[in-house]
Formats: structure tokens, sequence, C-alpha cells
């Protein structure tokens, strides 16, 4: 009896050594998966324009809401000014990276040029509205240049920084409006399309993939937009509503570009 008990206990022992192994191997598979998966949103321009973008908005989440918390007096604003510093690096770090992004509204631009004039009432109004509203973004990366050679020192006009400096909230405001507005064609367009999707074969569900992000950009925007709004009109909303709705933003962001890299978008 004692034997058969003991036999018991040892393949119970076994199984369970078995079931931790498993779950090691699954884990070290999750943390695997995870890091390639961080690794390649890391070697993307845009990977890493949201990813940072993301890390700003922690930063000053941390800084409103938790360091207040946490320091008082000199101290306090000793931490603050070191979460500025931190920050504005942030901000001057993605200027850089979106140098490359100039290029790419070109070549988006120059192919909506080319586009013969639909027939379709609602997508000439989408492309209308793609052509005016790319031609602005390659604006708005120029105006960061030139904001940026002046903050650094390559360009000492100062009247040129400082109306570069007092453009540029109100570039960004513009274009979060001017994303919202493209998006919500889009979406229009799109419900055509998925109508006709279901008269023909898709698939892969390309069309109904496509809406969700769309409506997924929808919400980003509609964050954007008030927080856009927060450096042109300091008043109209507070730094610490203004910052919850960015870090949403830029969750929301984050999530696309990693879906993007996993499969979850084609």
């Amino acid at each position: 009896m004692s034997n058969l008990l003991g036999t018991r206990m040892v393949v119970r022992i076994s199984e369970y050594i078995y079931y931790i192994l498993i779950l090691l191997q699954f884990q070290d598979y999750m943390i695997l998966g995870t890091v390639t998966k961080i690794h390649k949103v890391n070697s993307t321009v845009l990977g890493q324009d949201r990813m940072i973008r993301t890390y700003t908005f922690l930063l000053r989440f941390f800084k409103l809401h938790l360091l207040r918390k946490m320091k008082s007096g000199e101290c306090l604003m000793m931490w603050q000014n070191k979460v500025d510093i931190i920050c504005s690096h942030f901000s001057m770090t993605r200027r850089i990276l979106r140098w490359s992004r100039t290029a790419f509204y070109i070549q988006i631009l120059m192919n909506k040029l080319k586009q013969q004039s639909s027939k379709n009432e609602l997508k000439y109004y989408r492309n209308l509205n793609d052509v005016l509203f790319y031609a602005y973004l390659i604006l708005t990366d120029v105006n960061d240049l030139i904001f940026w050679m002046c903050q650094i020192g390559l360009c000492r006009n100062v009247k040129l920084l400082l109306i570069t400096k007092e453009i540029s909230p109100k570039f960004y405001f513009a274009e979060c409006i001017g994303w919202f507005i493209t998006l919500c064609l889009e979406y229009r367009v799109n419900q055509q399309e998925i109508y006709k999707s279901q008269l023909q074969n898709d698939p892969k569900n390309k069309i109904r993939t496509r809406q969700i992000q769309i409506l997924q950009n929808l919400v980003k925007y509609s964050l954007d937009i008030p927080v856009s709004y927060s450096y042109v009109n300091t008043k109209a909303i507070s730094q610490e509503k203004a910052v919850i709705l960015g870090t949403i933003s830029s969750f929301i962001s984050l999530y696309q570009t990693f879906q993007q890299h996993s499969g979850g978008y084609q």
C-alpha cells in the first residue's frame, strides 16, 4: 500500500514538473515573441516616433498627476524641470524622425495628382481633400524643419524662430482636424466598398479590417484635437486633462503599430 502511494506521489510530482516546464516554455515563447515584436516596431521610423510620443505623454502624466503627490517645494520643481528637459529632447527627436515623412507625403501627393477623376461624387471629394491635405502636411513638415534649425542654432534669424514657434501649435491643431475629416471621408467610401464586397468575394475581409482601423484612427484623432488645441489656447483645456487624452491617444497609436507588425493589419 505504501509503495502504491509512493508511486502515485512520484507520478503526481512528475506531472507537476511537466506542467511547470510547459508553463516555463510558454512564458519563454511569450517573452521572446514580445521582445521580437518590440524589436520589429522599434526598427521602423513610425514605430520609434510613436514609442517616443508614448514615453513623452507618460512622463507628462507622471509629472502632473503623480510627482506632485511624491515631492514638494524645491525638490518638486527640480524633478519637474528634469522631466521637462527629457520631454523637450524627445520632442526634438521626433522632429528629426519625421524628416523621412516629407518624402513619403510627396510621393502620396504625386500619386493622388496622377489619379483620374472619379465619377463617384464621394470619391471625388475624398481625393480632392487628400490632395489639399497632403500638400498642407508637406508645408507643416517644412515649418518643423525651419523651427528645428532655429532651435539648434543653424539658422540665427530670431524673427523666423518666433514665427515658426508661434505657428507650429496652430499647424498641429489644423493637422489633427484635417486627419479627422480625411478619415471621415475614407470611412464613408469604405462603407460603399463593404456593400460592394457583400456582392463580390472578399475572403480576407481586407475592407472590413481597414474599416476597423479607420474607426480606431477616428477615436485617436478625436482625442488629439483637444490636445492640440490646448497648445494653441492654454486656457481652453487644463494640462492635466490634455495629458490624459494624449496618453490614451498614444497607446492607441502604439497598439496599431504593434498590430501592423503582427499580421493584424495588412
